[in-house]
């Protein structure tokens, strides 16, 4: 995260974590599909993938819902009230049912535990976060506070997350007369499992706060207004090096990004995007990079530059027109092709073409070639934090879920983001808007409004 923490309303998402909305927007009707050409065997079995048997469908647990969301001990659904149910894996039968008024709330997810996280001037002034029992649908625990990265914990205890809170929110909110001092922001680092409060401190108004890309970061930066910086401990809270930068004195940087072990400054010239690396031991200078766009940008790349993100084990700039991939070592680019990035994992990302939302590829980090070309196959939203139970259900691999129409339901396969290797789930109906799989469990939202449970052969 970089620039001024934002904790305006969130859209369905927030800092790459599936939220449940209240109220809900009317779901629209089924997902309308056009033509699409059929994947050839040659290719899904090439890249490592085996049939599998039919899968089970173990019927429909929710009707008429409005979204859909799942962690490692259940399913969540948002009905009509608005009531919030939550599903059992491996029976698919209801453990509980929560109403909550209107508007107070959203389901976060968040280190693969479900959360209810209040908007201020609902439930308290600033925002709160309470701790879903996945059993009971009880609060575990309220902390203050918004949630905005999932952060690295001690040695074998749980991840943390790294929240921030404006205590001076006013309510009901007001916009600030130009020229206001800004309020200083509560920063704290929780126990994601139990709330403790690992650390705190008030980040004085005027700093930047820039929150790990990736989840389970060992450390964040702080910046103020002049160029000075500080690398920070998530154990901690505690300030391991500071330094003065000249990227980020004078006029704002449009970005401020963390990848991997590297600061990453973006600034915008009137020639293109410089982009500036720093690593985080001592603040240490690494490279930098002019980047152009392939043609004629709009108007909003020119002025705000490309967004740099941390993608797999490399340095991705998506910009409106391809996507570049840079060597994190030496800031190289080492390749750059006119694709939309939809997953990455430590081996492969997937990619849709361009031009063509239903034509994806299985693309190799370090060459840019394709591992797979899936014509005709669309990326499904996961309706979970990014990583599904292996064959045998004891270990968690990044994996992505694509779908094939076939008549009124798809043919659905899922990509292990590690080796990039295929695997065949079956055919569901009707089309999927998005799933999750665990514990050799199918669950969808498909059909418009309606949950769906199957079970997995093997």
């Amino acid at each position: 995260m970089s620039e001024l923490i934002d904790l305006g309303e969130s859209h369905g998402r927030l800092d790459g974590d599936d939220v449940l909305e209240w109220p809900a927007s009317r779901p629209a009707g089924g997902r309308q599909w056009p033509l699409v050409a059929v994947l050839t065997l040659v290719v899904l079995f090439a890249t490592g993938s085996r049939p599998q048997a039919g899968i089970d469908d173990l019927g429909v647990l929710a009707d008429r819902a409005s979204a859909f969301v799942a962690d490692r001990g259940a399913l969540y659904a948002l009905r009509e009230s608005p009531s919030l149910t939550a599903f059992d894996w491996a029976t698919g039968r209801t453990m509980w049912s929560r109403s909550t008024p209107g508007g107070s709330g959203q389901v976060y997810l968040a280190a693969d535990r479900a959360y209810l996280r209040h908007r201020p001037c609902t439930q308290t002034v600033g925002w709160s976060l309470e701790r879903l029992d996945p059993a009971t649908g009880q609060a575990r625990w309220n902390r203050s506070g918004a949630p905005i990265a999932v952060v690295a914990g001690p040695p074998g205890a749980p991840p943390g997350l790294l929240t921030v809170d404006d205590r001076g929110a006013v309510c009901p909110p007001v916009v600030p007369p130009r020229n206001a001092v800004p309020s200083p922001v509560h920063l704290a680092g929780l126990d994601a499992e139990t709330g403790e409060i690992r650390w705190a401190f008030d980040l004085p108004g005027g700093a930047r706060l820039v929150a790990p890309d990736s989840p389970g970061g060992a450390w964040f930066a702080v910046w103020y207004p002049g160029g000075r910086a500080e690398i920070r401990s998530t154990l901690t809270g505690a300030v391991n090096v500071a330094a003065d930068l000249d990227e980020l004195a004078g006029t704002p940087p449009t970005s401020v990004r963390i990848v991997g072990d590297l600061l990453v400054i973006v600034a915008a010239r009137t020639d293109g995007a410089l982009i500036t690396a720093y690593h985080r031991d001592g603040l240490r200078y690494r490279w930098h990079r002019l980047f152009s766009s392939t043609d004629q940008a709009p108007i909003a790349e020119i002025a705000y530059g490309p967004v740099v993100v941390a993608c797999g084990p490399m340095v991705c700039v998506p910009n409106w027109r391809d996507l570049a991939v840079l060597d994190p070592v030496t800031g190289e680019q080492a390749w750059r092709r006119p694709l939309q990035l939809d997953a990455a994992g430590p081996g492969v990302l997937v990619a849709r073409d361009r031009d063509d939302f239903t034509h994806v590829r299985i693309v190799d980090w370090h060459t840019g070639a394709d591992r797979a070309d899936l014509a005709g196959w669309a990326i499904v939203p996961t309706a979970s934090t990014g990583t599904d139970d292996d064959d045998l259900g004891t270990a968690q691999v990044p994996a992505a879920i694509l779908q094939r129409p076939d008549g009124d339901g798809s043919r659905l396969v899922r990509i292990d983001l590690r080796t990039g290797a295929v695997t065949s789930l079956g055919r569901v109906a009707p089309i999927p808007a998005r799933c999750s799989v665990r514990h050799q469990r199918l669950s969808c939202l498909a059909g418009g409004d309606t949950v769906h449970l199957w079970r997995l052969p093997g």
